[in-house]
């Protein structure tokens, strides 16, 4: 008679291990007189957007409505630009007042017609009150929002963003946001 015996294989499973983040490592200070040790400092340039954008609510509401400025602003008005492009300029393509040279002595020069005390950007923005920002962002959101459902249909994640985007921005005390902005300016000197 034959006897069948079965053996197992004892298999062991290794654990994958993610590599460890290292830590930051601390510089010591040159100055000899301390023997605290310093970590680098950052080189970033301070400006008035900036200071705005991170530290008040009208910097947040001029860099929401500056992403979609077209939906609430027409620029330029064409009414103010040349019927027809100068002498020896063609248009440039989508950027109506803006003509190129491409003929005479200054082939490649760039005119623009387009009105800059007008023209949607961080400074002209930061000059009106945020009451008027306020609207202009809420009319841009409004008129996005149809935008989007026409083209991708309703409950898209960019729809829900502006959802919270708008509660966000109807419950904003416009006062308030003036005051915090005046005060974030003068404390970086601007």
């Amino acid at each position: 008679t034959k006897t069948k015996t079965k053996t197992k294989t004892k298999t062991t499973k290794t654990k994958k291990t993610k590599p460890k983040k290292k830590k930051p490592t601390k510089r010591k200070s040159t100055d000899q007189s301390s023997s605290t040790t310093t970590t680098p400092t950052s080189t970033a340039i301070i400006t008035p957007s900036s200071e705005l954008y991170s530290k008040s609510t009208k910097g947040k509401i001029i860099q929401s409505l500056l992403c979609r400025w077209w939906y609430a602003i027409t620029w330029p008005n064409l009414s103010t630009l040349p019927p027809s492009p100068p002498p020896n300029c063609d248009p440039l393509d989508g950027f109506p007042g803006v003509y190129v040279h491409t003929s005479g002595h200054d082939v490649g020069k760039i005119v623009d017609y387009r009105n800059d005390d007008t023209c949607p950007n961080y400074t002209n923005m930061a000059r009106k009150g945020t009451d008027e920002l306020k609207e202009l962002l809420l009319t841009a959101i409004e008129k996005q929002r149809v935008q989007l459902v026409e083209e991708e249909g309703e409950g898209t994640g960019v729809e829900e963003d502006l959802r919270v985007l708008e509660k966000w921005v109807r419950k904003v005390n416009v006062g308030k946001a003036d005051r915090e902005a005046s005060k974030v300016l003068k404390a970086a000197g601007f």
